[in-house]
C-alpha cells in the first residue's frame, strides 16, 4: 500500500533539521575563533566539543533508532527536547574551555541523536510507504536551507550579542521545535516498525552478513571523516586563504544554499541512473570541493567551492538515506540507520580534531583539506564495486 507524502509533518521535520544542524553542526565553525579568543585557548581543545557531539550523536543514535523501531518517534523527540538544549545552554556559563567542550559536546550529541537525518529520514520513510525516496528528498530540500539561513544568522548574532548568547538562543530554539515535532509528527505511533528484530544485536548481526551493508558502512566511515573536516574548516580556510571573514561567512551560507542544486534534480536523475552510481559521483564532487576550498582566497575560487562543494554535499545527504533504504532491512531501519550514523559520527568527530592537529603541526590549513580530499575519495571507492542485488522496497 502506497502512502502520500505528509506535507505538514515533513515540514515540521524540515524545520527541525534546519535548526538542529544549524545549532552546532554548522554554527560551531562560525563561533570557533571567538570561543578561542574568549577562553584564551587553542582551537584543538574547543574542537573536542565538536568531536564529542559527533561521536555521541552516533552512540546515542543506535539507542534512539531502536527506540524508534519499537515505540515510534515521540519518545526520542521528548528526550532530545529535555536534555540536549539544556546542556548546550548551560555550557555557555562556564569559564573552562575543557568543561565547555564536554558540556557543549554532550548537549550537541543529544540534539544530533534525536533530530539528525538518521532518525528523521527513517521517520518520513515510514510515513510515506511506497514514496520513501520522494519523502526523503523533500526532507533534505528543507535541510538544504540550514546552512544558508543559520550560518549568516549565527554570524550576525555573534557580531551583535556575542557567541555565548548566540548559543543560548540557538539551544532554546531547538528545544521548542523538538517539542513541536513530538506533538505533531507521530500522533498514533505510525513510525514504529511492524516487526523489529528481537534485539539490536540480532538486527546488526543479520545486516552485517550482507557485503553490501559492509561496503556502505566503510564508505560512510571514510566519507564522514573527510566531509566533517570541510564543514568545520570552510570559514577558517577561506579566511586563511585571504577572504574577509564576513565574505567567508556569506560564501559558507551560499554553499549551503547551493545544496539545493544537488537535491532538486535527484528525482529525474534517479529515474535514469542507479542510486549507487549517483552517490559515488556526489562523493567525488565533495572531494573536489575540498581541493577548491584550499585555494578560495578570492571570490571566484570561493564561488567555485560554493557550487562544487554545495552540489556534492547537497546530493550526498538524501542519497545516503535513499541508498540505505535500498540496502538495509526495513523492519530494523531505525536501529540500522542509527548504527550507520554511529559509524559516520565516530569519524565525523575524529576528523575535525585530527584535521586541527595536522594544521597546528604544519601551520597550513591546506594540509587539513588534503586529508579531507583523500578520505572522501576513499569513501567513494568503497561503493564502486557493483552490488549484487537491491532489496525489495
Amino acid at each position: 500500500m502506497t502512502s502520500a507524502v505528509p506535507f505538514v509533518r515533513v515540514g515540521v521535520l524540515g524545520v527541525l533539521t534546519i535548526v538542529s544542524y544549524g545549532s552546532w553542526f554548522y554554527g560551531f565553525g562560525v563561533l570557533l575563533d571567538d570561543m578561542a579568543e574568549d577562553f584564551g585557548s587553542g582551537v584543538g581543545i574547543l574542537t573536542l566539543g565538536y568531536t564529542i557531539a559527533q561521536i555521541l550523536t552516533g552512540v546515542l543514535g543506535m539507542w534512539v533508532g531502536r527506540t524508534l523501531d519499537r515505540h515510534g518517534a515521540r519518545r526520542p523527540f521528548v528526550f532530545g527536547a529535555i536534555l540536549g538544549p539544556t546542556l548546550v545552554f548551560a555550557s555557555t556559563y562556564v569559564d573552562s574551555p575543557a568543561l565547555f567542550a564536554v558540556m557543549f559536546g554532550l548537549g550537541g550529541g543529544v540534539i544530533g541523536a534525536t533530530s539528525f537525518y538518521h532518525l528523521t529520514q527513517t521517520v518520513v520513510a515510514r510515513l510515506a510507504v511506497g514514496n520513501e525516496a520522494r519523502a526523503i528528498a523533500q526532507l533534505t530540500i528543507w535541510g538544504a536551507f540550514s546552512s544558508p539561513i543559520l550560518i549568516p544568522l549565527t554570524e550576525a548574532a555573534r557580531a551583535s550579542i556575542g557567541w555565548r548568547d548566540t548559543v543560548r538562543v540557538s539551544a532554546l530554539t531547538v528545544g521548542v521545535v523538538l517539542v513541536l515535532a513530538a506533538w505533531v509528527v507521530d500522533r498514533r505511533g505510525e513510525t514504529r516498525s511492524v516487526a523489529p528484530s528481537v534485539s539490536s544485536r540480532v538486527a546488526l548481526t543479520r545486516a552485517w552478513a550482507d557485503p553490501d551493508v559492509r561496503r556502505l558502512a566503510f564508505s560512510s566511515l571514510a566519507s564522514s571523516f573527510g566531509t566533517s573536516i570541510i564543514m568545520v574548516l570552510q570559514i577558517p580556510a577561506m579566511v586563511a586563504a585571504g577572504l574577509e571573514r564576513s565574505t567567508a561567512a556569506t560564501m559558507a551560507g551560499a554553499r549551503g544554499f547551493a545544496q539545493l542544486l544537488g537535491r532538486l534534480p535527484l528525482g529525474r536523475v534517479l529515474d535514469v541512473h542507479p542510486t549507487r552510481r549517483v552517490l559515488v559521483t556526489a562523493k567525488l564532487l565533495v572531494a573536489a570541493g575540498a581541493l577548491v576550498l584550499a585555494f578560495s582566497g578570492n571570490v571566484v575560487m570561493a564561488l567555485l567551492f560554493v557550487i562544487v562543494g554545495g552540489v556534492g554535499i547537497g546530493a550526498v545527504s538524501p542519497l545516503d538515506g535513499i541508498y540505505a533504504r535500498e540496502v538495509l532491512p526495513s523492519d530494523d531501519l531505525g536501529t540500522l540507520m542509527g548504527s550507520m550514523h554511529f559509524v559516520g559520527g565516530l569519524m565525523s568527530g575524529v576528523g575535525p580534531l585530527l584535521g586541527a592537529l595536522v594544521i597546528d603541526a604544519t601551520g597550513r590549513t591546506e594540509s587539513g583539506l588534503l586529508v579531507a580530499f583523500v578520505s572522501v575519495v576513499i569513501g567513494a571507492m568503497f561503493l564502486v564495486t557493483p552490488r549484487r542485488r537491491v532489496r525489495a522496497r
